[in-house]
């Protein structure tokens, strides 16, 4: 008895609080086109395409209620006259520039005396002694140019033999890369040095390093490979279809996952005349400069090459539905209202937006979202039908819905209950 004395006061309180959350929810929510689009001057509800005006095949002119379109998420963009740039995104590996890249060799054989550069990563500078090796056949070399030597300063009769034979034994110890200053103070203290110092021919970081102290080596052998790593390429592959927006020459933007917040501006320098076969991509190659070093060979580096291509209509690419044998987009005629639009597009994809060649003027409304549903609709009008069991959709933008049949319009049909909805008598046995 307490508990019912309670029960009406309760639902007196609760019933205007629900009533107002349900206003809340539906009542004030305004329409699509305001929130997406502020600022845009729609035809009244109602309003229709004008006369005359031509239809793709199978396709028509839909009514959507608002309250409708805000269930279904329509949004609406516009059609812009904007800039045209067509960015080639794609991603490259780190790399020396190749034409800073020296293999140090000897030009005779022989035993490592010394090491002065020793590990992988050291950073030299050009003229920076590197290792000193023992080569018997060198020693050679400059003992003959020291006797040769010796014989050419006194040859007080000016025998020509004595200055050429000289003169070949110092260009040989040129050619096996003896300093120019060795040779000087050779000829002139006469005392053959027991190693040769191999000094570094650039300056950079050591990238491969092949020789050990005491190891024998030969000519063919690559004793180090420096690299100067003050600019470094980028190389990175595009596809087949990209070719033509990418030339030597042209700016790109290259950022890393190390440097998050930050983009290096560099240039394209190279693009290989090859196309690889199984990827269908091409290489292109991109410069950095590098003056302070972090830009290390084997970073994952992001790439994005701009190519201006000058100014025209731009739509959302969200806003054009393509068929493959048609490109469509749905032009807002009124708040409560849209007609199929048949486009002609750039293929070419501007960053999110596409050109609009055909179909459209600078200004339309058009639907960026819930398109594929306005679609579908739109076909089923074409058709002479709609979505009947929609509240708002097809024809009539008000929420008109036909009839439903009467169960009595079903002559045919046994009902399992008989004529009068009762339950036939179970069978007898």
């Amino acid at each position: 008895m307490s508990m019912q004395r309670y029960r009406l006061p309760c639902a007196v309180l609760i019933a205007p609080l629900l009533f107002g959350a349900v206003y809340a929810v539906y009542g004030q929510a305004g329409p699509a086109h305001a929130e997406s689009m502020p600022g845009l001057q729609m035809p009244q509800a109602g309003q229709t395409a004008a006369p005359g005006t031509q239809m793709p095949p199978g396709y028509a002119e839909v009514g959507i209620a608002q309250e409708v379109q805000q269930r279904i998420g329509v949004r609406l963009g516009r059609v812009e006259q904007a800039e045209l740039k067509m960015t080639v995104r794609t991603v490259g590996i780190v790399q020396p520039d190749e034409t800073r890249v020296a293999h140090v060799h000897v030009k005779t054989e022989g035993w490592v005396d010394k090491l002065f550069v020793s590990y992988i990563g050291q950073k030299i500078k050009a003229g920076q002694p590197m290792l000193s090796i023992y080569s018997p056949a060198l020693f050679a070399a400059e003992q003959e140019f020291v006797a040769a030597s010796r014989s050419a300063k006194s040859n007080l009769e000016g025998n020509l033999d004595r200055q050429t034979v000289a003169e070949a034994a110092r260009r040989r110890l040129e050619l096996w890369d003896v300093p120019k200053g060795a040779i000087e103070a050779l000829d002139q203290t006469t005392a053959p040095g027991k190693s040769l110092m191999l000094a570094s021919p650039i300056t950079g970081t050591v990238m491969e390093k092949g020789v050990f102290s005491g190891q024998y080596v030969m000519a063919q052998s690559d004793l180090y490979v420096i690299a100067d790593l003050s600019t470094v390429w980028v190389q990175a592959k595009v596809f087949e279809y990209e070719l033509p927006y990418v030339e030597p020459g042209m700016p790109a933007t290259v950022t890393f996952a190390s440097l998050p917040d930050r983009q290096f501006s560099g240039k394209v320098a190279f693009v290989d005349p090859v196309v690889d076969e199984m990827s269908r991509s091409v290489r292109v190659r991109i410069e950095l400069p590098n003056p302070d070093g972090r830009f290390r060979p084997g970073m994952f580096a992001n790439v994005a090459i701009v190519r201006a291509m000058g100014s025209g209509m731009t739509v959302p690419t969200s806003a054009v539905i393509r068929t493959g044998e048609r490109d469509l987009a749905f032009r807002a005629i009124a708040v409560d209202r849209f007609a199929p639009v048949e486009v002609k597009i750039n293929p070419v994809r501007f960053e999110d937006r596409y050109q609009v060649l055909e179909g459209l003027k600078p200004g339309d409304a058009i639907v960026t979202s819930a398109n594929f549903l306005i679609d579908s609709e739109s076909r089923l009008e074409g058709g002479g039908g709609g979505m009947a069991g929609m509240t708002g959709m097809g024809g009539d933008a008000q929420g008109a819905q036909k009839p439903a049949a009467r169960p009595d319009a079903m002559t045919d049909m046994t009902m399992p209950g008989g004529a009068d909805g009762q339950s036939a008598p179970p069978a007898k046995r």
